[in-house]
Parts: structure tokens; sequence; C-alpha cells
């Protein structure tokens, strides 16, 4: 088997050799690797090539959209390099699968039944006119006069003459209704096969024929004896790409954290996914592959003057004109919103290769017409422990944290998240990378029966500015939770307290409870008390704070 990598621009330089047949075939996508922007797809048809040397043309509507593109087959056949040819005739229907061919059917089908209702309309149309012309010569009858048809001479004959008159006119006026109202049937009939058509013609071109005019991949091919195989052709696009997403729900009772895997399959473009097997990889092919060329940095002196002015160094490079470090590009792209095809849940294992993941999708994959598609992984369960965390500073409720460690063996990717606490929605966020092993929290709502209070005993003391200019302030604060639920709560209260960085400023702080741990997460001031409210209770921790500093200085704080 002979493969060939080169990128359609050096293609579409290379002239082509004369050729003993075109040989077109239509090669499905039927293999996936899809990266967060991009995907690595496999098209993949069959084609009997006969001996000698000849020309494969690979229909392909989106190659404008593909880049690097491969060529592979059966043995024993030699392949060229693939160059682009675009708007090649064709017939219509010629590449048509199975589904477009039926869809295909299905529209003449409803052409001929259009036609033949409106054929009939027509045909109503004229019975009416014949009606209405036979009332108008009875009319002319019934008038008399020149223009009319004149009375019998014999006046036996006159009763029998208008009767019959008579009966003419009735029998017009009874064939005359009953055309009419086969004609309104016949009009609906029209209707009815209008929009019959337009639903075939709709389910065609979801099914994305490839028309008239086509662009193909034409490679030579040459071959000793007949050989009939399959012909794979495999090339990177910026057209696909995936995001994972979850549904998170809580468990208080058990203490179990439900993490539902999703993961949404975008495409764009002009390609078909249709039953394609699809692995999904957190690698990155558009990411850097060599490092970044290091350049010496000499240290020179510089006159005053081009200091100030920020010039160019006099006898060696400017420091903007050496080339800056490129960022890679991301690995990740952000979820967007809607989802409109749910597939029946998989289970998913992950393969790791170095850094990245990739999961292999356990059935193929169908993308409809909105170019989006949310497929289902399989449900992890974490254990995790709660706590009530309250700020009473900022908010007016307890929130519910779940504190968890990723014991998968795997990491959770980021990606859009819905939380749940049992089994009531709490919002949508959004989830972080949380690595194999690391610990993670996440909150899951607001606790209305834990009220929190904050208090400034000391408003009615003097300024309550952010600048005093006085020698000493002294402050009076108040905080904590109020329990309005019928049972204790355990709290984990979170409050910054004052401390002072310079010499000159000299504070003395006082805690009505000692804090259960100071400076969180390594944050100076920041402390945090854990306390039991009763039903009904309210816990308080009050503190007090005595600054004092220079004459003419300014204290900044706010409690």
């Amino acid at each position: 088997m002979k493969r060939l990598f080169l990128t359609t621009a050096i293609c579409a330089a290379l002239p082509f050799a004369a050729q003993a047949d075109d040989i077109l075939i239509r090669a499905d996508l039927s293999g996936a690797t899809v990266y967060a922007t991009a995907a690595d797809v496999i098209r993949t048809g069959t084609a009997t090539i006969p001996a000698g040397r000849h020309r494969l043309l690979i229909a392909m509507p989106d190659m404008d959209e593909a880049a690097l593109p491969q060529v592979s087959g059966p043995e024993g056949v030699r392949f060229g390099p693939p160059q682009p040819l675009r708007n090649f005739a064709l017939n219509e229907g010629a590449l048509d699968d199975a589904a477009q061919a039926a869809a295909r059917a299905d529209v003449e089908a409803a052409e001929e039944a259009l036609i033949a209702a409106q054929d009939a309309l027509v045909e109503a149309d004229a019975a009416i006119r014949s009606v209405e012309t036979q009332q108008s010569y009875v009319a002319a009858i019934l008038r008399g006069g020149e223009n009319g048809v004149a009375m019998p001479e014999d006046p036996a004959l006159v009763p029998q003459f208008l009767a019959t008159l008579g009966s003419e006119s009735a029998r017009l006026a009874t064939e005359l209704q009953d055309a009419r109202i086969a004609r309104r049937d016949l009009a609906e009939a029209v209707t009815d096969a209008q929009t019959a058509l337009g639903v075939a013609t709709q389910v065609l071109s979801e099914l994305r024929p490839l028309g008239t005019q086509i662009n193909v991949f034409a490679v030579d091919v040459s071959a000793s004896e007949e050989v009939t195989g399959d012909i794979s052709l495999s090339y990177l696009t910026a057209s696909a790409g995936w995001a994972p997403s979850y549904e998170l729900d809580l468990d208080t009772e058990a203490d179990v954290l439900s993490v539902e895997r999703f993961v949404v399959l975008r495409t764009y473009g002009a390609a078909r996914w249709e039953d394609v097997d699809v692995t999904f990889s957190t690698a990155s092919p558009a990411r850097d592959r060599e490092p970044t060329n290091v350049f010496s940095r000499p240290a020179r002196l510089l006159n005053p003057q081009d200091a100030r002015g920020g010039s160019a160094l006099s006898d060696g490079l400017a420091l903007e004109s050496l080339p800056a470090p490129q960022p890679a590009i991301a690995g990740y792209a952000a979820a967007i919103e809607p989802v409109v095809i749910v597939e029946e849940a998989r289970s998913l294992g992950a393969e790791f290769s170095g850094l990245s993941v990739s999961y292999p999708y356990s059935t193929p994959v169908s993308v409809g017409t909105t170019g989006e598609v949310l497929l289902p992984f399989d449900t992890l369960e974490l254990e995790v422990e709660t706590e009530n965390r309250a700020v009473p500073r900022w908010d007016e409720t307890a929130f519910l944290i779940a504190m968890t460690e990723n014991d998968t063996g795997e990491p959770i990717l980021p990606g859009d998240a819905v939380f749940y606490r049992d089994g009531a929605l709490m919002g949508e966020g959004s989830l972080p990378l949380i690595a194999s092993g690391a610990e993670a929290e996440m909150a899951f709502g607001a606790l209305d029966h834990l009220q929190l209070v904050w208090l400034d005993r000391s408003l009615a003391e003097g300024d309550r500015g952010l600048f005093t200019t006085s020698t000493t302030q002294s402050r009076e604060l108040a905080f904590g939770v109020e329990n309005t639920g019928a049972e204790a709560e355990n709290v984990r209260i979170y409050h910054a307290v004052p401390f002072a960085e310079q010499e000159d400023l000299e504070l003395d702080l006082t805690l009505s409870l000692r804090p259960t741990e100071e400076d969180v997460d390594d944050q100076r001031g920041v402390h945090a008390w854990e306390i039991t409210v009763a039903s009904g209770e309210t816990e308080l921790v009050e503190m007090g704070v005595d600054f004092e500093f220079p004459e003419g200085q300014i204290l900044d704080w706010q409690p």
C-alpha cells in the first residue's frame, strides 16, 4: 500500500498526465478523530481499477476545507498525488447513496403527483366553462327577441317548449354546482401535492446530494491487472470540534455526586456526517511543533536622552525587532449552547497517550442539519463532603459546597455544566479541569434557611467612610448566621479581618470566638469559624478593632 502526503497547494501545481479512463467514485465519511477545534477524517469508497493507467476521481463536497490529503488503496495499485479539480460535471443522482436515491424517487413521485393534480384541476375548470356556455345559450333562448329563439307557432307545443327549457336550466345548474364542488376538492389536492413535494424536496436537501457540478480530488492510478477494493482518503479539517458538557446531581443524603458526562460535537461546512466512527481526543494538532528560537541579548549603555525617549539601540537590534514567543493554540474551545439531538447513552473507555486522552465512541455518530449533536459519555460517581459555607459580609444566605477528590483515574475536562441538588435544578455554570487525583469544590446553591447577619455596631460612633484622618479609630462589628430551619446546622463562616503591614499603623483586634482556621488558602486575614447553629437560633461572632496611626495620615480600610 502506498500513501502520499501532500498539501493541497502543492497538488494544485502538478499537471495531469494523459488518462485512459476516468473512474468516478463516492467516498463517504467513515471515521474521524475529533479534536477541540479540528478533526482528522477518513472518507472510504469502493473502486474497480482496470489494468493500465487511469484517473480516479473522488467526490469531495468539502474539498476547500481539506488539508494534508492522503490517499491509500488496495495492493497492486499505484497512486499519484491528489489534485483538486473543481466543477466537475455530473449527471443528477449519479452518486446518490441508497437514502438519497430513495429520497430523490420520492421527489420525482411527488412532482408527478402534483402534475396529475394540476391536470385534473385544469379539466375541472374546462367542465365548468362547458356548463356555463350551455347556460348562456339557454339564457339567450329565454330572452327572445331578434337574438333569441322564436316560440313555436303551434300553441300546443308552447308548454312542451317551456318545460324543456326549464328542465335544461335545472340540469345545468345542478351540473355546475357539482363541477364547482369537484374543482374545490381538486384544488385542495393540488395544495396537498405541493406540500408533499416541498417535504420530499426538504428531505432530499437534508441528505445533501452532490448535485450536477462537484469538486473532486483527481488521482493518477495504475495497475498491472484489474483490482477491486476500498479507497481511503484522509485529511485534516477545521470544520469540526468538540467540547465536554456535564450534568451534576448532588445526593445530600448519600453524600454522592453523580457526574453525567456528555460531549457536544459540532460540524461545519459541506461534509455530511452519517454513521461515522468517532474518537474524541484532547490532543491539539495545531500546537507549536518546535520551541521558540533564543536570540542573544547583550547589555548596552544608552544615552540618557535615548533611554528617556525609548529609542532603539544605536548599534544593535531594537528590542521590538526581536521575535516574540508565540502562544500555543488553546487545546479546548468553550461549549456552545443549544443541543438538538440526544443519542442513547454509551459507556466510553479513555485511552491515554502522554498527556492527551482519547475517547473512542462505541457507536457510529450522525450529525443533523443543525451541525450539532449531544452524545452521552457515561456517569461517574464521586464521594463528597458537604459544607454550609457562609460569607456574611457579602451574601444573604449560606451556600452548600461539595468537596471531592477525582479518583476516577482520568482527568475531568473543563466544560459547561448544569447543577442539580437532590434532583432540583440549581443553575448553570462550568467545571474547570480537575486532574486525576486532584481535589475540587463545587457550589450547589443557596440555603435559604441559613440567613446571614452582618452588623456594624460602631455606625453611630463616628465616620464610617473609607478614609479617616483622626489618629485613632475604633470599630465594633458582628457577623453570623440565623437558622430558621427545623434542625441544627453546622456552618463554616468566612470573614476578612484587618491586619497591618506598616510600622506606623497599629491595630488591636479582638474576637469573641477564636477562628477555627486562620489565613485560609494562604490569604492573610481571611479566617474561618466552624459553628453549630440550633434551630431558631442566631450565632454571632463579635469583632472589635482599634487603630492608631500618626497625625496627618489617612486610614484606608473598610470592614
